[in-house]
């Protein structure tokens, strides 16, 4: 096996190969923060995150949804944000060394969403397009990490508590994108190996996990960019692409439609926002 050192860690090639994948996740959104923006707008007018709440976020990326909830929160709250990725971790760290806010970036063994030892200690659990990794269709997990995730925020949150999740809902044009880029070419190095689930399994997996007044509404967010060279730049390189750009953003656009506006042009783009509370 081909390896490489690197900050006293030898890394395999694949594993560098994965590191390689989340930088160019977090320099997509990073550098085009606005292309997101309104499916992050929406999960805030759900959750509406208030002033000393603590909040676990599931799944830290760049950190897009991390900061404006610790400025919500303010110095009395607290942020905890969880991730499988090393990189993402050390990146909102980084990050926030300058900024000083609430935020508690906690690095987990991938395939365990737990957080340790938050039985009922925070007031919320939100999360945007991350509960589909929580399985791996090529591992055979099924619905079972999904569910997992799902029984740990519910665990974690506290009598009254709430419960936002925006993800992919199976049988939109976003499910089929992200299943057209299943191959290593448009999503390296492992394509996109992740199912999503129908609104009935949703809606199941939540009420089994002890959460009431499930809401599950879809949402068109699309993302937002000034030309179609910007767009064209955030898609390839945020699924690392390692086609042309050209190429990668030929089928987003083809599945997921593009539209030229008065003011921007739009990437069609569609979650699910689940809200629910805990009795």
């Amino acid at each position: 096996m081909h390896s490489a050192t690197g900050h006293g860690t030898t890394y395999s090639v694949t594993e560098i190969e994965t590191l390689q994948r989340w930088e160019k996740y977090r320099r997509a959104n990073t550098d085009r923060p606005e292309a997101r923006e309104r499916e992050l707008r929406h999960l805030f007018s759900l959750l509406n995150p208030a002033k000393n709440e603590r909040i676990w976020e599931a799944g830290t990326g760049n950190g897009y949804l991390t900061f404006p909830l610790a400025e919500a929160v303010g110095p009395e709250g607290k942020v905890l944000t969880t991730d499988v990725t090393e990189g993402n971790i050390e990146y909102v760290r980084s990050v926030n060394a300058e900024r000083g806010l609430p935020i508690e970036a906690i690095l987990i063994a991938d395939g365990l969403p737990a957080l340790e030892g938050a039985a009922g200690s925070v007031d919320a659990v939100a999360s945007i397009a991350t509960l589909h990794h929580y399985d791996n269709r090529r591992a055979g997990t099924g619905e079972r990490g999904r569910r997992a995730a799902l029984g740990a925020f519910y665990e974690a949150v506290r009598p009254g508590g709430r419960l936002v999740v925006s993800d992919i809902l199976h049988g939109t044009n976003t499910q089929k994108y992200f299943d057209a880029i299943d191959d290593p070419r448009l999503c390296a190095p492992h394509g996109h190996p992740h199912d999503f689930f129908t609104r009935d399994a949703l809606a199941d997996a939540a009420d089994a996990a002890g959460f009431k007044n499930i809401v599950i509404t879809v949402e068109f967010v699309p993302w937002q960019f000034t030309s179609l060279e910007e767009a064209r730049t955030f898609v390839h390189t945020i699924h690392n692409a390692q086609c042309t750009p050209e190429e990668s953003f030929a089928l987003a656009q083809k599945i997921l439609g593009f539209k030229n506006k008065k003011t921007h042009h739009e990437l069609g783009w569609e979650l699910f926002y689940l809200t629910a509370k805990k009795g």
